[in-house]
């Protein structure tokens, strides 16, 4: 590994030399890439004015100035990878033209080792060489000879030092990017640049390293996902440009990757918040997958990819079932068994999605910032090193009957830490307008949790009221949505076992931040427990708690690294707490018994077994005490 990585620095410090023995360069490409993808005419409008528009961000894109320093990696390789060629080209006028041609000179001006050095990075710099070549007959159709020698003259410089980074180094979604810029020169200067049987090969070890059996990309991110199919669909478009036929693994690995991207969208078309995705352009979504594939349905098991997709009528539920990835600094989220929620168009329940800084991801990615339970302020998962920890495990089983969906799921990300086993079981009625849950703490003590729901910002929240059931007061919820195509929806969210808050949230589903709500439930300790120290046994599988080694050892509860990761999603100022409800309430209609496997469930019961005897001592009640599980039953049902 040193050796190779000695050889590519130096086949690197080779590329930056003036070339010599390439001979005549051409004065136009062997080939003209088209790009397929549709811009912004008011992003182009903005271009021509020295604008770039980028989520909250106006940045200056003129000659002779690149961007500000202090503006986040995104927004600089939105820059550098010449992506907003597609805007000046929708808005389509000379000066649209002339802009773009003014922009590309200013940069041919400039060496390779006085740019940033995401510009050169392997997929921006693929991708800018790819947007050049797509967008030639655009920009360079109808300038002067001198420009077209140059311009073949910097790819030709540029093709030369994306080619020495072949073949990629690590398992990343990357690597796909780089290999369609290197396709792209050899397309285009086919005299210089003779690598299509490498870059075949190059494509098939990254195939096989980086897409599971499943369709799901390693990296368990939505958004990453549809970056690599958009990648795969312009590389098999090359081949077939120079009547090549694509690789099998690569045709497999489009239907696989498209069937798995359609399981992972909601109604209204946007991808689902999991792993540090954003929503995207459904337009766009669609788009790529009209050239992946002529197969036009979704995957119904990803369970290589740890993803649960529950749809009933026009209600679709997802759950992150999964092992969060160790690659990649945009996927380390801690929201394992996190759930979404959407009935048609319209978004319920969600995750608050990923955010383009240093601080916001760090912040959107700990456990509070998903809709999950979170465990006296930690999260779920423990990375140490980039790597998450080798005793993490997470299990699901999902049952289907009669059109109803019962997921039973559980992991043991805080048994080191806590001592105790998550578990969650969720139902979703065969018409889509009933989803039922239950939250379940099991351990030698009990601690403090929330779990939180994080609500679409489209969600009103109306305060809440009291019905009275069979002579019982009960809290409720009215969660109310004015949805444009699915009308207006009311729903009724009921719990047990908790106290609860509306408090503050944020949403980063199209990337830049919005507003919005959540509902907590808290679940607190009395004072006598939670002051009170003993020693406890600590289980060591996810399984039941009954199952319990003789090891006898003091839990210390785990020091935050930062409290800051969570404090936006506390509410200091709002006090205001509902009461507990009957539970007899929450599950009206019960659970399909015959959907649950009595012989080897994952996850055990929620009800705990009555006592025969009653305990003859007070030692004897405090270790039942701390010993029962700690549960909470929550329900959404639609009323309207």
């Amino acid at each position: 590994m040193a050796l190779q990585s000695m050889l590519r620095k130096m086949r690197l410090s080779l590329a930056l030399l003036p070339p010599v023995g390439y001979g005549k360069l051409p004065l136009n490409p062997a080939y003209f890439l088209r790009d397929l993808w549709s811009g912004d005419s008011i992003y182009g409008m903005h271009l021509i004015k020295g604008e770039l528009i980028y989520k909250d961000y106006i940045i200056s894109l003129q000659p002779g100035l690149w961007g500000k320093q202090n503006i986040p990696i995104d927004g600089l390789c939105k820059i550098f990878d010449f992506s907003w060629l597609r805007d000046l080209r929708e808005f389509g006028t000379d000066n649209a033209r002339l802009c773009a041609r003014a922009l590309i000179v200013d940069w041919m001006s400039r060496p390779l080792n006085t740019q940033h050095k995401v510009a050169y990075r392997g997929d921006i710099l693929g991708k800018r060489l790819t947007n050049w070549l797509g967008h030639y007959d655009f920009f360079a159709a109808s300038a002067d000879e001198a420009f077209k020698r140059q311009f073949i003259h910097r790819v030709m410089i540029e093709g030369r030092y994306i080619t020495a980074m072949l073949p990629p180094t690590a398992r990343s979604y990357y690597a796909f990017a780089m290999l369609k810029g290197v396709m792209a020169v050899s397309l285009c200067l086919p005299e210089q640049f003779d690598l299509i049987v490498k870059i075949t090969k190059c494509l098939k070890n990254e195939l096989a390293n980086q897409i599971l059996e499943d369709g799901v990309h390693i990296e368990r991110n939505a958004e990453i996902q549809l970056m690599v199919l958009q990648d795969l669909v312009e590389i098999k478009l090359m081949y077939q440009l120079i009547h090549r036929r694509p690789p099998n693994e690569l045709t497999s690995a489009l239907d696989n990757l498209s069937r798995a991207l359609r399981a992972l969208r909601h109604g209204d078309g946007g991808l689902a918040l999991f792993n540090g995705s954003n929503e995207s352009n459904s337009q766009f979504i669609d788009r790529i997958l009209f050239h992946a594939t002529q197969k036009r349905v979704a995957m119904t098991n990803m369970t290589k990819g740890g993803y649960i997709r529950c749809h009933a009528n026009r209600a679709t539920l997802l759950v992150d079932s999964g092992t969060p990835a160790d690659i990649g600094r945009r996927s380390k989220h801690a929201g394992c068994l996190s759930v979404e929620f959407s009935v048609g168009k319209q978004r319920v329940f969600v995750n608050c999605g990923a955010g383009e800084t240093k601080t916001w991801r760090s912040i959107l990615g700990c456990t509070a910032a998903h809709s999950v339970l979170d465990l006296n302020g930690t999260d779920s998962v423990e990375f140490v090193q980039g790597k998450v920890t080798s005793s993490f495990e997470a299990v699901a089983k999902h049952h289907i009957e009669e059109g109803a969906h019962l997921l039973e799921m559980g992991h043991n990300g805080w048994l080191k830490r806590y001592g105790v086993i998550y578990q969650r079981t969720i139902y979703l009625s065969s018409s889509g307008q009933i989803l039922k849950g239950e939250e379940r703490i099991d351990g030698p003590q009990h601690y403090p949790f929330m779990v939180r729901f994080h609500l679409h910002p489209s969600i009103i929240v109306e305060e809440e009221f009291i019905e009275f059931v069979k002579g019982k007061p009960e809290h409720v919820y009215s969660l109310m949505a004015n949805n444009p195509h699915e009308g207006r929806q009311i729903w009724w969210f009921r719990f047990a076992g908790a106290d609860a808050r509306i408090e503050e949230s944020v949403y980063f589903g199209s990337g830049s931040r919005v507003l919005t709500k959540q509902i907590v439930l808290y679940v607190t300790l009395p004072e006598k427990e939670a002051n009170k120290e003993e020693i406890v046994s600590v289980p060591t599988e996810l399984t039941s708690s009954a199952d319990a080694v003789d090891t006898q050892t003091v839990l210390v509860e785990q020091q935050e690294e930062s409290s800051d990761y969570v404090a936006i999603f506390h509410s200091k100022n709002n006090d205001k707490r509902s009461g507990q409800e009957s539970d007899a309430v929450i599950h009206p209609e019960t659970m399909p018994e015959t959907i649950v496997s009595q012989e080897d469930p994952v996850i055990p019961e929620s009800t705990e077994k009555k006592e025969t005897e009653k305990p003859t001592s007070e030692i004897e009640n405090s270790k039942k005490a701390v010993n029962s599980p700690q549960i909470v039953r929550w329900a959404l049902h639609r009323k309207l």
